[in-house]
């Protein structure tokens, strides 16, 4: 696991950001999803494949982040696949992911009706009661990435079903995806959490003006920022300098990201400075070069500063030096 993904697995795992995304996505705002409503899972799942009893087969698949979620007496396992670039094979991604977890459920009621000998026939054979339900999944790719999202969002864009009869096509399964596309999602001010800086930041890293008047707007916030969201900002911008600035704009427990920004720009500004400087003495040596060389082949004073596109003086004050 990469440094980024361990950063956006910390900052999207908190319980209050989770109720956020759901009620934006979902509820369009409100408060339908409290932080209390989401309880911790382990987002790994194994399957496995037996001849005559000995396994042959392991086969893990771990999804970023998954969560039960509580809608009242109800629950339903969110989870979330954070998306850098983009992935021409998501749909079958997201399918295998969350069939490991339909798997996973399935595997522990099969295990659980076994230690309890409560089933026969084809129930027996199933593993599976008639009164049994699993608990459905929703996924959700957030994609962070500064290209706009080309790849496909089901199932059935991975495939070529152009020569096949149509009432065939219709009966091949899809799988689609729920794609977020942060930086492009049109929805960001209604988040209640960092949520909004986060996505409101992203949306504006390659416009400068944009970006500024969105800090500004937001001081108070940007300036008592948690590390966790701090790191968010700095790795998904990839800014590096945000991230050498940590240190220097912690104060407590919060992290200043207008203070970072400022002393970004200024040392910018100072670096700017020094690289004309010495770009304007390199150019001046080069000047001073060209004006002996044509001065030892017999131009006169006016012709070289007419050759170099130079003033007289110029001239005149090296040739005297």
């Amino acid at each position: 696991m990469g440094k980024k993904d361990v950063v956006s697995k910390i900052y999207l795992g908190a319980a209050d950001r989770i109720a956020d995304l759901l009620n934006n996505e979902l509820f369009e705002g409100g408060s339908a999803v409290a932080a209390s409503d989401i309880m911790e899972l382990d987002s790994t799942a194994a399957s496995t494949l037996k001849e005559e009893d000995n396994i042959v087969n392991v086969r893990v698949v771990a999804k970023d982040l998954v969560r039960k979620v509580r809608f009242g007496i109800q629950v339903m396992l969110f989870a979330i696949e954070e998306q850098s670039d983009i992935h021409y094979a998501m749909p079958l991604k997201v399918l295998n992911g969350d069939a490991a977890l339909y798997d996973k459920q399935w595997s522990g009621i099969r295990r659980e009706h076994k230690r309890k000998k409560d089933l026969s026939g084809a129930e027996y054979i199933s593993g599976f009661g008639r009164e049994d339900h699993l608990v459905p999944v929703l996924s959700v790719v957030l994609y962070f990435g500064e290209q706009k999202w080309d790849g496909p969002l089901c199932l059935k864009e991975m495939m070529d079903l152009s020569t096949l009869p149509e009432e065939v096509r219709e009966k091949i399964a899809d799988y689609p995806v729920h794609l977020i596309d942060v930086r492009r999602y049109p929805h960001a001010e209604r988040f209640c959490t960092d949520l909004k800086l986060v996505f409101g930041f992203l949306q504006r890293a390659s416009e400068p003006e944009e970006l500024t008047e969105f800090i500004e707007e937001n001081t108070k916030e940007f300036s008592s920022l948690t590390e966790d969201a701090y790191d968010m900002i700095a790795s998904m911008s990839k800014t590096g300098e945000l991230k050498e600035l940590k240190k220097d704009v912690e104060q407590t427990e919060d992290y200043d990201m207008c203070k970072a920004i400022d002393m970004m720009v200024a040392e910018s500004r100072e670096k700017g400075i020094k690289l004309g400087e010495e770009r304007g003495e390199a150019r001046g040596i080069e000047t001073d070069r060209n004006i002996f060389r044509l001065y030892k082949k017999g131009y006169k004073q006016n012709e070289i500063a007419e050759a170099l596109k130079i003033s007289l003086e110029r001239v005149k004050e090296f040739l005297e030096e």
